[in-house]
């Protein structure tokens, strides 16, 4: 299958490298705001499981449009060797080195999309770019991108822009989303009729990948959910120590280990979405990063206690995690919640009970074998919490364009409305409970079936969502 080719161009500083980071999702792209860092053409590959290929051209931008849009006027030539003798003529000129090597993927015929910044006023020089882009005469797509927030020029460029380019799209390469960067490709069919049917191969190809990507997510966080959900920590009983200071202990171990867990799960998902340089848990953070156990947190995530009692989930004193001291393996007494936490948001954990104390061997000392245990959890609440935010931050990462460099932003920007569980259909909440009955008891026969229900059902209920965060 060949190869299909298309070149981005236009006037330094104008976001060509920002388009090409983001459609090939490639965040190592070099994006300066710096005119003029890109001195050479260089190419990047959209690549489908069959073969196919796309290659997506990064070129310096132009540096003399007036000189070079006065030789291809004078050109005497055909057409098609218009390119080649511009090429010829200025060979040995270094004034025209970036002029020349954003004109070697032209010769070559790759399609055009021409980057303007339609946030600035046009000047002569843009037109003068549109005219050389013009007269070489392959399909040519013009790609408004606004750097800023202004659109006061808009009439402007597209009148200069709609006389020279078979076809005008807005595309801003630091907000785009899959959805847009697919209705590209659609332009990109229509561009180029002749190469429509290849174009809409990688399309479907990139679209299939997109759901297999989200069905692998979803798996990865079902893993981090059961096993936060099984999860438990054991600490020797020291006989010299207050309980109260040992049961704390175990419990921030507990807290420590779950957060381990998420944050091995969101790596795995960064690596899913091809994020490997976005940052873990650093900078200024909202929420989704915020300490599982703070307040925030368990007031704005998870359910409400309205829907909790709706569900069933929550009944009297029921513990967020059992803190028990246990010898040989038998428990002796329940660490308890002791009262509601945070408004009635759900029951956690409280003052802790240490149960009648027995001996289970004869003749062994006391507390030879007694353990202080924290966990598996009984609260759906925490279970819940964990779940809406890797949903939280799976929806991040599907939206963050790899144009974007303002990584210490990558969590801000969560809204105190930003849960998601609460606004599940209620067959969905009722179904993750069955899920979390299932897999607290080994051996469950139904636990594997509700697992294939439970990924099926939240990676359809994914893939009709279109949330979108912006910071």
């Amino acid at each position: 299958m060949s190869t299909l080719k298309f070149a981005v161009l236009g006037h330094p500083n104008e976001g060509k490298s920002s388009v090409v980071s983001t459609l090939t999702e490639n965040e190592r792209i070099r994006i300066s705001p710096t005119p003029g860092e890109t001195v050479r053409c260089n190419t990047f590959t959209i690549e489908v499981e069959d073969g196919a290929t796309l290659e997506i051209i990064d070129t310096p931008g132009f540096q003399n449009p007036t000189a070079t849009l006065a030789w291809f006027e004078q050109w005497q030539g055909h057409e098609a060797e218009m390119v080649d003798g511009y090429i010829e003529a200025h060979r040995n000129d270094p004034a025209f080195h970036h002029d020349l090597e954003l004109m070697i993927p032209l010769k070559d015929r790759a399609g055009i999309l021409y980057v303007a910044d339609a946030s600035r006023p046009l000047r002569e020089s843009d037109r003068k770019e549109m005219e050389i882009l013009r007269l070489i005469g392959l399909p040519r797509l013009a790609l408004l991108n606004f750097k800023r927030d202004n659109r006061n020029f808009l009439p402007e460029w597209e009148e200069a822009l709609k006389r020279r380019f078979n076809l005008i799209r807005e595309f801003n390469a630091h907000q785009a989303t899959f959805h847009q960067r697919m209705e590209l490709f659609d332009a990109l069919q229509h561009l180029v009729p002749d190469q429509a049917s290849a174009l809409k191969h990688i399309q479907n190809q990139m679209q299939e990948n997109w759901q297999q990507r989200l069905q692998e997510a979803v798996s990865d966080i079902e893993a981090m959910l059961l096993r936060s959900l099984r999860h438990q920590v054991k600490l020797p009983f020291k006989e010299t120590a207050l309980l109260s200071d040992q049961q704390a202990a175990a419990i921030r171990k507990y807290q420590e280990d779950l957060k381990r867990f998420e944050t091995q799960s969101r790596k795995q998902l960064r690596r899913l979405y091809r994020h490997d340089t976005l940052p873990g848990d650093d900078g200024e953070i909202d929420l989704v990063s915020e300490e599982l156990f703070a307040e925030k947190v368990w007031k704005l995530l998870g359910l409400s206690r309205q829907q909790l009692m709706m569900t069933g989930l929550l009944t009297g004193a029921a513990a967020g995690v059992g803190a028990d001291l246990a010898t040989g393996g038998i428990s002796f007494g329940v660490f308890t919640a002791g009262g509601a936490l945070l408004g009635g948001i759900g029951a956690w954990i409280g003052a802790p009970k240490l149960g009648n104390k027995k001996i289970p061997f004869p003749g062994r000392r006391k507390w030879a074998s007694e353990k202080v245990v924290v966990g598996p959890t009984k609260d759906p609440q925490l279970m819940f919490i964990l779940l809406d935010r890797s949903l939280l931050y799976l929806f991040r990462l599907m939206n963050w364009a790899h144009a974007r460099r303002d990584h210490e932003t990558f969590l801000s920007g969560f809204s105190d409305e930003a849960g998601l569980v609460r606004a599940w259909p209620e067959h969905l909440r009722k179904l993750y409970v069955q899920w979390m009955k299932a897999h607290s008891k080994s051996g469950n026969g139904d636990a594997a079936i509700l697992s294939r229900k439970f990924r099926n059902e939240l990676t359809a209920w994914l893939s009709t969502q279109s949330r979108e965060f912006s910071s």
